[in-house]
Parts: structure tokens; C-alpha cells; sequence
């Protein structure tokens, strides 16, 4: 239901910055717009403190999953457990995709939107899940000094997520280089 980048986007929700912790789901109110906005879930009434305790749960894991499987580690039994728990509550319905002259396909998938948070949390970890057992996946850790945001590596060489990054990597280069010069003269 979910695309990796989601999870990706979800698993970035937390960022242990060295200049410190940046938290993009601070309270329920906020959960609730992120999942409206980027997961395509509304729940009227807002998350309660437990659902939104879980959420953070589920969170937390998935990027656990994706550090653990950035610096070539197992991923932590506990967030195994957690993760196949969110996933396995997924409403698995068999589906037909056929076309009669062709060949008979057999998939197994839960409605297109998710009816609940727990469906919803099932859908993000699932996407994570398929996400760090993807092997043609190349994730990488941004190369900014005080950037800590997992990204889908598309190019080799690319070092950075964002423009942005790169743009101030390269500029306290060049200030350092030309500092560095000044100081030979």
C-alpha cells in the first residue's frame, strides 16, 4: 500500500542531530497532520496518547531497522518482533488479477486505505520491512556534518539528500579552503 519512500519519510520523523534531537511527530495533534499528509490517513477525532505512543513505537523501530541494516548489522531481535507485530495486522485478502488469454496472477493485499491505525502502522511497517530486505536499495546516511537523514541513494556519487546539504557542505569547504589559504599568506 505504501511505497518506500514513505517509509523512508516516516523513519526520518526523529533526527538525533548533533546539535541535537529534532522530533517531526511532537504530540498527537502533530502525528495526526503528519499521517494526514503523508500517509493519506484522517482519523477524525485525533490520536490518543496510546495510539500515538504506539506510533512512535512503530517509528522508532523502523529506523532502528534501517540504521541496523546501513552499518551492515542485524537488526536488533526486539524490533524484529515489533515490526512483524505492526505488519501482521494487515487485513490479507486473496486477489485475482487475471486476464483469461493470459497468465492467472495471485496476490495477496489489504484494502487501498487504511481503515484504522492499526492497518495504517501494518501498511508503514510492511513498507519498511520491504524496504530493508530490498537489496537493489541502496541506502545511505546523508554526508552533511550535522545531518542525520536516511535517503535512497539513485546515483553512486550522490553523497547528500538534499540540495540543500550539499549546497552548505560545498560552501564550508570553500570557506575553509580559502581561510586556510589566507592564513598561508
Amino acid at each position: 500500500m505504501f511505497d518506500q519512500q514513505t517509509a523512508l519519510g516516516f523513519a526520518n520523523t526523529r533526527l538525533n542531530r548533533p546539535s541535537g534531537v529534532v522530533e517531526k511527530l511532537g504530540d498527537p495533534a502533530i502525528a495526526s497532520l503528519w499521517l494526514e499528509q503523508s500517509a493519506g490517513y484522517r482519523q477524525p477525532r485525533g490520536l490518543k496518547r496510546a495510539e500515538f505512543e504506539r506510533l512512535l513505537e512503530v517509528r522508532d523501530g523502523a529506523q532502528r531497522l534501517l540504521r541496523s541494516r546501513l552499518a551492515g548489522q542485524s537488526p536488533g531481535a526486539d524490533d524484529v518482533r515489533l515490526l512483524n507485530e505492526a505488519s501482521a495486522a494487515a487485513p490479507v485478502a486473496a486477489q485475482l488479477d487475471a486476464t483469461w488469454n493470459e497468465s492467472l496472477r495471485f496476490s495477496r493485499s489489504g484494502s487501498a486505505e487504511p481503515q484504522s491505525l492499526d492497518e495504517l502502522l501494518a501498511a508503514l511497517a510492511t513498507a519498511t520491512i520491504s524496504l530493508a530486505a530490498d537489496a537493489s536499495v541502496d541506502l545511505a546516511e546523508c554526508g552533511a556534518d550535522d545531518c542525520v537523514v536516511i535517503f535512497e541513494r539513485t546515483d553512486p556519487r550522490r553523497r547528500w539528500h538534499n540540495d540543500r546539504c550539499g549546497n552548505r557542505m560545498r560552501a564550508a569547504r570553500s570557506y575553509a579552503r580559502h581561510k586556510a589559504d589566507a592564513a598561508q599568506t
